[in-house]
């Protein structure tokens, strides 16, 4: 019955099956699944390896899942256009998703469709007006903050060895709890005492031994330590209380996107000297120091937007993504043998598609795709190739948010300090993928700064 309707709708739309991929018999298939169960002991990578091998002769293929059912693959940017904008009705998150993404997020924007969704994103939109975009009186504090977690600076002017990441994500839980909570959970307090040579998890206390201690400035930074822990543990709970449990949730997966973006960034900046100096001396010349920041300025500081836009294209915090057919359809083209035929989709097929691997095209980006390159931003390039925030109805609000926030901390960090290095190069430069609901630097963010004279 459904190869019946399969080919019906390929016979009225003129469509063409895609190229085949991943086995065309059982065994093939079940040796695929294997090898993408096994890629943690083997150390490969799903996309990169993968994926990327599927789509190597073609930019859309079909596979066959044990089970039978059909799978759809595509980094065609007028197929991503169709599922995201003129077909949006024709593609919803799916059943797939919510049982994936709901015990974490439950039902809400992320996980929904129709009605419900519709009701969930007007909700948020007002969160992210333009307005609370530019109060950035909190983010300039939390900077301040991330900072003096970075830590003292030693001889020759550098700092210590730092990994960044824990502090990106204590900087983006403070600034977006702020944001969305209107009260900070003040996370990076812990980082700046441990900076500061105050210690770092609690240990155990024997108040027996330390009884008459009073007077003991070690006895002290104890005590402190103690109440700005249970400090921190109240603000969370009230938070918590404050979202019920499960919008809390929902902001903190927002956070963990903020902080990969930001990740990325101090990765390209570690490996990149020559980046890192350039894009000092245009915020060197187009902010003061001492002045206050808006939107604007940084939106308007052309440089800054094409290495974030660069970062973006190279490192999607969301570099793989699926639709299910709300019913019967199409696709523009990826079928028959020059790929340019429409491609069947029948109700409750997926559809996969992956920014990462569309940014990466050489044929879409030039011989140089792999390469990290903000001057190629120089030139327009067309709107539907480029989908760090993906696009259409669902394009995410806080996009813009996100980059002013990232962008914000560049501007500061990089009027401090001069230069950035990574502890070890082979290390970062080599920087293995975290891979769950966003993509991370999975190996840390270790390096050291020089303070500007």
């Amino acid at each position: 019955m459904t190869k019946r309707r399969l080919q019906d709708l390929m016979d009225r739309k003129h469509c063409q099956e895609p190229l085949t991929v991943g086995g065309k018999n059982y065994w093939q298939r079940f040796q695929r699944l294997r090898r993408i169960i096994n890629i943690k002991k083997t150390g490969e990578d799903i996309i990169d390896d993968i994926l990327a091998e599927d789509l190597r002769d073609a930019s859309t293929v079909k596979s066959t899942t044990l089970d039978g059912s059909r799978l759809i693959l595509t980094t065609e940017p007028s197929n991503l256009q169709a599922m995201l904008a003129t077909q949006f009705k024709e593609f919803e998150t799916g059943r797939m998703r919510f049982l994936q993404m709901g015990p974490l997020l439950g039902k809400s924007i992320f996980t929904s469709d129709g009605s419900f969704w519709e009701h969930s994103r007007a909700l948020f939109r007002p969160q992210f007006s333009r307005e609370n975009i530019n109060d950035l009186e909190a983010t300039e504090e939390a900077v301040a903050e991330l900072v003096l977690a970075i830590g003292p600076i030693g001889a020759g002017g550098w700092s210590r060895e730092v990994d960044l990441q824990p502090l990106f994500f204590n900087f983006t839980l403070d600034t977006a709890s702020e944001f969305l909570f209107g009260e900070s959970v003040k996370s990076q307090q812990q980082a700046i005492r441990s900076a500061r040579g105050g210690g770092g998890d609690l240990e155990p206390v024997d108040l027996h031994s330390t009884a008459g201690q009073g007077s003991s400035k070690q006895f002290r930074d104890d005590l402190e330590l103690i109440g700005d822990y249970i400090l921190y543990r109240i603000r969370l709970s009230k938070l918590v209380r404050l979202g019920d449990g499960l919008e809390f949730r929902r902001a903190l997966g927002r956070v963990k996107r903020f902080t990969d973006l930001l990740g990325w960034c101090f990765v390209r900046l570690a490996l990149h000297k020559d980046i890192y100096g350039n894009l000092r001396d245009v915020i060197l010349k187009d902010f003061a120091q001492s002045e206050s920041m808006t939107f604007a300025q940084l939106k308007s500081c052309r440089y800054l937007q094409h290495f974030l836009n660069e970062v973006l294209r190279l490192h999607p915090t969301v570099p793989l993504n699926q639709r299910t057919a709300a019913c019967d359809t199409t696709l523009p083209v990826g079928g028959g043998p020059d790929g340019k035929s429409p491609v069947a989709v029948l109700k409750g097929d997926p559809v996969g598609f992956s920014v990462y691997l569309m940014h990466r095209r050489k044929d879409l980006w030039g011989s140089d795709a792999l390469e990290f390159k903000p001057e190629r931003w120089e030139k327009k390039y067309p709107n539907w190739q480029f989908l760090p925030f993906s696009g259409g109805p669902r394009i995410c609000i806080g996009q813009q948010f996100a980059l002013t926030e990232v962008g914000f901390v560049i501007v500061r960090l990089l009027q401090r300090f001069e230069a950035l290095e990574p502890v070890d190069r082979a290390e970062t430069l080599n920087m293995r993928k975290g891979l769950g609901l966003t993509m991370w630097p999975a190996d840390g963010l270790k390096v050291r700064f020089r303070k500007a004279h």
